[in-house]
Formats: C-alpha cells, structure tokens, sequence
C-alpha cells in the first residue's frame, strides 16, 4: 500500500526479544481495563538483567486504596494484558492515584519524566 505509519518517537521503543513493541500498544490494551483511567497509563521500558530491557507499566486508578483485594485484581489484569501484547510479563506495575501522572502543560502524558520518578521511588501510590 505504500503508506508511513508514525507510531511515536524511537526512543521510546521498548525492544523486547529482538522485537520492537510501542509503549503506546501496552497503554491502549492497559487503558480498557475496569478499575484503570482510560487515557491515564504509561508504559516504558528498562534495562533488567543481562542488559535485556523489560517493561514497567504505570497506571492511574479509580479504586480506593483502603480496597487491597480490588487492587491486586487491576495489577494481575495489567500483568496479563500486558504479557498479551508484548509476550513478557512486566518487570513491575504501579498503580498510582488518579491526576498524578506527569503531564505536559498541553495535558501529554510525559513518559520519559514518569521514568524518572519511577527510578527516584517517588510516584503517587495508591
């Protein structure tokens, strides 16, 4: 068909397995499920052992954290989807509280910035 598909910027690739997989595939497949903001996940990857690059997923929810039960059903719903989509488990999922994300003055999630603070142990969580 000879059309260009943009998918997002390269640096945010994760390669997984010799196989490139877009932070933004993992989000959209994270976003559907119940307890998670639509529109409020971001994916990125991280060099793990071996130098193979595994993936964490951040995730805003809508559930209380006084509930640990309905929690730790969002986090192992996360787990598998993600493994659907990019064929690894997620090195690790963080559920955050709702509007803490970082986000760019326009309202774009800032991937590279949630990284960051991920490193640093300082999220918002639930």
């Amino acid at each position: 068909d000879e059309q260009l598909v943009l998918c997002g910027r390269i640096k945010d690739v994760i390669i997984v397995g010799g196989r490139n997989v877009f932070p933004e595939d993992i989000e959209r497949a994270v976003g559907v499920i119940d307890g998670v903001r639509a529109g409020n996940v971001i994916a990125f990857g991280m060099e793990g052992y071996k130098s193979k690059e595994s993936v964490v997923v951040v995730a805003e929810t809508k559930q209380s954290s006084d509930d640990e039960a309905a929690l730790d059903v969002i986090r192992h719903a996360i787990h598998h989807r993600t493994l659907q989509v990019c064929g690894i488990p997620p090195r690790d999922v963080i559920l955050v509280r709702a509007s803490t994300l970082p986000k760019t003055s326009s309202g774009k999630l800032q991937r590279s910035r949630c990284r960051e603070l991920y490193l640093a142990e300082e999220l918002e969580l639930v």
